[in-house]
């Protein structure tokens, strides 16, 4: 740890203790902890937050913040984005053993390398409140011949059929829940992300990426490729116009996503010839545009698999 980090209860879980990362003049924290991961909080939802929410709504929270993590991204949690994840359901049963499975992966260099069940980010990664619970869901695992405890402390093993069966999970693309979102990055749009796209993607069932919240060490177009490559959809925001965008969308074309069109109202004046001929989502506000985006979104692909009510 620096000399400019701290230890405080974690904000999301309340349970662990997290480092806190110094985050300049962003009214709110920047934490780091072992069981949620990585994630930002403004200083509202921070309010909202410590009027109580309950184990079970902290558990969905530590949940997203996780999987957020896993799709690369460090979020922003704000108080409108707030109550959209803690009203999202907790996944079925047979998908948190497979994001268990997934989870016990990380970090294993050899096969038959094992991992401890005891860690507390398996309590986010399967979006468990108890330890119980994820006790219970390695039991199906073992049921299933895919996973096993090898010892009294926690330790455990994936069996040859579990990761065959990791294979076959990476290869489900198009079950893809992530929507890329290709944007400008001026500061006077982040809350435009944060309580629009964001919002918008997540309460039609999806989840949201943005590559300036992506955590990676590759050559920064070759993981704009991957993450793409990796997506069910993108939504492509015009607003600034830049090339970037214009770039992202046009792969996301070539390789045949579905791409949403997206620009503020004022701007729609300068967009490209080429893009006017596309239903192009003219938005004013971020709380129109999440509204707009989500009912776009369901019309075109559907409910995703994490909206409340799929």
């Amino acid at each position: 740890m620096s000399l400019d980090e701290d230890k405080d209860p974690c904000e999301v879980c309340r349970v662990e203790t997290a480092t806190t990362i110094p985050s300049g003049g962003f009214d709110g924290i920047h934490q780091n902890c072992p069981r949620c991961g990585e994630f930002r909080v403004s200083g509202k939802a921070l309010s909202i937050m410590g009027q109580g929410l309950g184990k079970e709504r902290r558990a969905v929270l530590s949940g997203w913040v996780r999987n957020q993590n896993t799709l690369g991204s460090i979020p922003l949690i704000t108080s409108d984005s707030l109550k959209t994840i803690l009203s999202t359901p907790v996944p079925p049963v047979m998908e948190r053993t497979e994001m268990l499975l997934l989870e016990a992966e990380k970090g294993l260099k050899n096969l038959g390398d094992t991992f401890n069940i005891n860690e507390p980010r398996f309590l986010a990664a399967t979006y468990s409140s108890s330890s119980q619970d994820v006790d219970y869901l390695l039991r199906i695992l073992s049921d299933q011949g895919l996973a096993e405890a090898q010892a009294m402390g926690g330790e455990c093993e994936i069996l040859p059929s579990g990761y065959i069966h990791l294979d076959e999970l990476r290869g489900k693309s198009s079950g893809s829940s992530s929507g890329f979102v290709a944007m400008s990055f001026q500061a006077d749009l982040n809350e435009i992300y944060s309580d629009g796209f964001q919002i918008g993607i997540m309460e039609a069932g999806y989840d949201p990426v943005r590559m300036d919240r992506v955590e990676h060490i590759n050559r920064i177009d070759d993981e704009i490729i991957r993450q793409i490559n990796s997506s069910k959809f993108v939504v492509a925001d015009f607003t600034g116009h830049r090339g970037g965008v214009y770039f992202e969308a046009g792969y996301a074309m070539g390789v045949g996503l579905p791409v949403f069109w997206t620009c503020k109202k004022s701007d729609m004046g300068n967009l490209h010839f080429d893009i006017r001929q596309f239903n192009c989502i003219d938005w004013g506000s971020s709380s129109e545009l999440a509204d707009r985006l989500q009912v776009r979104l369901e019309a075109v692909l559907g409910r995703g698999p994490k909206a409340r009510n799929a």
